[in-house]
């Protein structure tokens, strides 16, 4: 049995802002808070609990809980907006989770009243499913919880609690304008009923999400190349640089043999004109001018929940989640580049239609070439081909606009419970039943490598058969890559004067250059938990002794389903037609490097795991006095398999020094698995790679020898109650030994690069080397070469990190008739050191520092970090009013990257400030809001990044302008 090391002697103090919970619909009673299966209210538990109630949200205009939770100190690298360029958010398009400490969302255990809910492999919980108007409060517990809830609560636990009594029926209504979209518009409502010893409510949401386009934040999001080499600008577009060509000759690794290329070539003559940039013989293309910043999106969730009390002692609970978000149309690039640039299929043949217009209107691009050595022999510019770095489509779009793939995200749950008390009241129960699946459906677009060649050859189109077929007629037709074939850009409008409509590219050829790629994966969750609890018969100074035991199980799922034109195993090679091999566009339809028949994103493989995970806990609630309390908690937590089993241990000591100040304390232990996904199976995500100067794809493995990751957590702080103020101050590290990192396929290419170990230079053939170039693809490519990096799921560098929490607010009674209060609450990050980077080889790739303060883009397993994260506000209500005013205030932090410009490497702070107004009218019947964010219309830091801000930090749109109403009737 792998048995976790004991914490040792350290203890540490924390201590919770929140001071008191309320039952859901205003009725204070005892419960069971988050971080102790003991009953007791926040104020008597020794963990770190804030509570954010429904009042809360109220007063600030009944935010999304993605918005609430984005704004909260704790927080940082949530995802919640598209974000298609990095790693964790590609692919995660409508995805909402909450990342504590910024230590990732998986790390995160999100529960609903109380129980598991079903979770993503490598996010986390998506939070965006419960209907707002189901949701009574939220309590987040910011404290390692391994102990009580199991492993992956290693950053704290977030309980959603549902509105569980409400009676009535009470129904919402609002609209957010955002400048340039039709903005978001939510239509929500609950209706509940009860009598003495039940209760039923159902609460349904609709949302709309209105398209917000990149080029509608044009001013700060699409700038010009010069300003962001890396602000969505790729050295590979079209129109796009040519190459006068002898032949389509090449070598193993891809590149055009010595002779085959003879001329530097250049830009195309139109490139600027319809909206690309000239940068030294290259014509670049800014593809996230067809992105956006808001996807077009739809999410419909119903939630119901039924309670009866059997009897005088127990009560049967039941509820039901339904949520379903839909994206129908996702933009992106119009085309991606070739991961191979110049290989056979590449070679655009002097007799090509377009070749030839193309020359015939720029006469001069083309000369004759004195062969070196040939005796004066010269092959003709009109006898020359071409090699253009390019993409299929550019600056015109795909028929003239974005392409266009597809997010869905399907969550069902169905929960059961049955609590209560036994031997007059001496020993409390609670039984339960969950299961939660979440369905993933991700569509993609990108072109077929060997449809491109056919056309090349004029053999392509719907109505061509390549083997049999005659160039440029009877239905085969010239794919054509020059500017020629553009008529208008759909970059700038420019109407190009060289378009010619004989060499055009028809709208059905461009159709059938283009297949879909589909992703559908399944993450299931069964769980049944059973906890008993009471006190013992010894009692101390402080009073009873509590105890609870229980007994967990779950068993999770995952599938991931593929269709063939991704799937590896069905369709291994981009060549599979034989006419390939006899037009010369291949030599072998087998491939020694199977990435499918796409010419940039490479295929995966089907996997179907199942895994059944059983944990034993015990948790001690001990009054030494009535000022000093202590919590035990210890649970014992199998794998099975190969991964084995733990025991975490945790303590927890709270002590009311005086009647205004309390210390508090917490250490504990933690032990994960690896996720099923991380074991087995192979995906793809497309990353920037600066030593190439271009997307890559990077292929992603998983490792069946993965160890668990174990981590440490401390807490330590104190809390002031006094008069009118309250106030907290936590200290809080956590230290990982192990972790679950994917290798970072920029280090290896820069370790690849740093240490000469491309075929013929001083590093190849040594130990180091032939590590680094098992990476890459092609094998000892040069760096400009490069196609596919391929990195490994390891137990990565240790990392620690440790920072401060705190809170403080001030109210004054009788302002002006009503009440005023101010505050701030924020997080301060000391640290976060990381180890040196390895490889699966133990191949030092970089070394670690301190990554606090950092973007932490391409260099490191994690997200941006900055080191200050908070909030100033301030409230005041009177009578029916209340007005709230939040300044929002994140750090500035760093990019260190070398390739970034140099005015782009500071990261500016970025200060937001947030209006709102709530009034009940008519008896309370009626609540209206209006909220003005962002009152001064501050855009986000800039970044070199694709969208020149940084999508895990900052709020790109701008002002927005947030009406809503609230009826509500028949109860309470």
């Amino acid at each position: 049995m792998k048995q976790r090391r004991l914490w040792g002697t350290a203890l540490a103090l924390s201590l919770t802002f929140a001071t008191s919970v309320h039952a859901s619909e205003g009725v204070t009673e005892e419960i069971v808070v988050t971080g102790s299966y003991i009953k007791g209210s926040p104020e008597d538990a020794a963990l770190p609990v804030d509570v954010i109630r429904r009042d809360d949200l109220e007063a600030v205009g009944m935010p999304s809980i993605i918005e609430m939770v984005r704004n909260l100190g704790v927080t940082s690298g949530n995802l919640g907006e598209t974000n298609q360029f990095q790693a964790g958010g590609q692919g995660n398009e409508g995805v909402s989770t909450i990342n504590l400490r910024g230590l990732g969302g998986a790390r995160t255990l999100v529960l609903l009243n109380g129980r598991r809910h079903v979770s993503t492999e490598t996010q986390g919980v998506d939070i965006s499913a419960l209907p707002t108007s189901a949701l009574a409060r939220l309590e987040i517990l910011k404290d390692g919880a391994a102990a009580l809830y199991g492993s992956d609560a290693i950053a704290g636990v977030v309980n959603m609690i549902s509105r569980a009594g409400f009676e009535g029926v009470e129904l919402r209504g609002s609209n957010q304008f955002i400048e340039d979209s039709d903005g978001d518009q939510e239509f929500n409502g609950i209706v509940g009923w009860a009598n003495d010893n039940m209760n039923w409510m159902f609460a349904g949401e609709y949302q709309h999400r209105g398209r917000l386009r990149i080029r509608d934040r044009e001013d700060w999001a699409l700038l010009p190349q010069a300003k962001n080499p890396a602000g969505g600008w790729s050295g590979i577009g079209n129109p796009a640089r040519f190459l006068p060509a002898s032949s389509g000759g090449i070598d193993a690794n891809g590149i055009p043999t010595p002779g085959s290329i003879i001329g530097a070539g250049g830009p195309d003559p139109n490139c600027a004109l319809l909206g690309g940039a000239v940068v030294g013989l290259a014509c670049q293309f800014q593809f996230t001018e067809f992105d956006n910043l808001i996807e077009e999106q739809d999410t419909y969730k119903a939630f119901s929940e039924f309670n009866w009390d059997i009897g005088e002692n127990s009560t049967w609970h039941v509820e039901a989640l339904y949520s379903l978000m839909d994206m129908p149309r996702w933009n992106t690039s119009p085309s991606f580049p070739p991961q191979s640039l110049f290989g056979r299929d590449r070679f655009i043949a002097p007799t090509h239609p377009g070749l030839i217009d193309f020359k015939a209107q720029n006469p001069g691009l083309f000369t004759d070439f004195v062969i070196p050595g040939g005796g004066g022999a010269v092959i003709a510019a009109e006898d020359q081909g071409a090699f253009t770095i390019s993409r299929a489509l550019g600056v015109a779009g795909y028929k003239g606009d974005a392409q266009q793939g597809k997010r869905r995200t399907e969550t069902i749950r169905l929960a059961t419970g049955l609590e209560g008390a036994l031997f007059d009241d001496e020993l409390n129960y609670s039984l339960g039943v969950s299961y939660s699946t979440r369905e993933r459906d991700v569509t993609a677009i990108d072109m077929f490598a060997e449809r491109v060649a056919f056309a090349l050859d004029g053999l392509g189109g719907p109505g061509c058969d390549p083997a049999t077929g005659t160039p440029g007629v009877d239905g085969c037709e010239y794919y054509n890559p020059f500017s020629n074939a553009i008529e208008r850009s759909a970059v700038n409008g420019a109407v190009n004067p060289q378009f010619n409509p004989a060499v055009a590219n028809s709208d059905a050829l461009q159709s059938w250059l283009f297949g879909k790629q589909f992703f559908n994966t399944t993450n299931d969750l069964l769980v049944f938990d059973a906890v008993i609890s009471g006190d013992l018969d010894w009692t101390l100074p402080g009073g009873a002794i509590g105890w609870a035991a229980g007994f967990q199980s779950r068993n999770e799922k995952f599938d991931a389903k593929l269709r063939d034109i991704n799937n590896l195993d069905r369709t291994p090679c981009p060549f599979n037609d034989p006419a390939s091999i006899a037009l010369g566009n291949a030599t072998t339809l087998d491939c020694a490097s199977p990435t499918g028949p796409l010419a940039f994103l490479a295929g995966a493989t089907e996997s179907s795991t199942s895994r059944t995970i059983y944990g034993l806990f015990g948790e001690l609630a001990v009054p030494i006095t009535d000022t000093l309390d202590i919590q035990l908690a210890l649970r014992f937590e199998d794998y099975g398999g190969n991964v084995g089993s733990t025991v975490d241990p945790k303590i927890a000591v709270r002590w009311q020094a005086t009647d205004w100040l309390a210390l508090r304390g917490s250490a504990s232990t933690t032990f994960r698995g690896p996720p099923q996904s991380f074991l087995t199976g192979r995906a793809t995500a497309l990353q920037f790679i600066a030593a190439a100067n271009a997307f890559k794809a990077v292929d992603t493995f998983g490792n069946a020898n993965l160890e668990p990751e174990e981590a440490t957590s401390f807490n330590a702080g104190l809390i002031v109650d006094v008069g009118n103020f309250y106030g907290s101050l936590d200290y809080w590290r956590f230290d990982f030994t192990d972790p679950f990192q994917a290798e970072s396929a920029q280090q290896i290419l820069d370790a690849y690069i740093g240490n000469a170990c491309a075929d013929g230079q001083t590093g190849a053939g040594t130990p180091l080397c032939d590590a680094l170039r098992s990476h890459v693809f092609p094998l000892g490519t040069p760096a400009a070469g490069v196609e596919r990096i391929e990195v490994n799921i390891i137990n990565g560098a240790d990392e620690d990190t440790s920072g401060v929490d705190f809170f403080a607010e001030y109210t004054f009674p009788g302002v002006f008739g009503g009440e005023l209060g101010v505050g701030v609450e924020g997080t301060y990050t000391i640290e976060f050191d990381s180890d040196d980077f390895k490889d699966i080889n133990g191949v030092t790739l970089a070394s670690g520092g301190d990554f606090a303060g950092k973007l932490n883009t391409g260099f490191a397993p994690f997200t941006p970090k900055p080191v200050l994260k908070g909030n100033l506000f301030g409230k005041y209500a009177n009578g029916p009013h209340n007005f709230t005013y939040v300044l929002h205030y994140v750090d500035s932090y760093e990019d260190v990257r070398a390739a970034t410009i140099k005015t782009l490497r500071t990261i500016d702070q970025h200060i937001t400030h947030d209006v709102h107004y709530t009034v009940n009218l008519f008896d309370d019947s009626t609540l209206f809001s209006l909220s003005v964010l962002n009152l001064t219309d501050e855009d986000p830091p800039g970044v070199g990044l694709d969208q020149n801000y940084d999508p895990f930090t900052h709020n790109p749109f701008g002002i927005m302008v947030k009406a809503g109403v609230k009826y509500s009737f028949g109860g309470g």
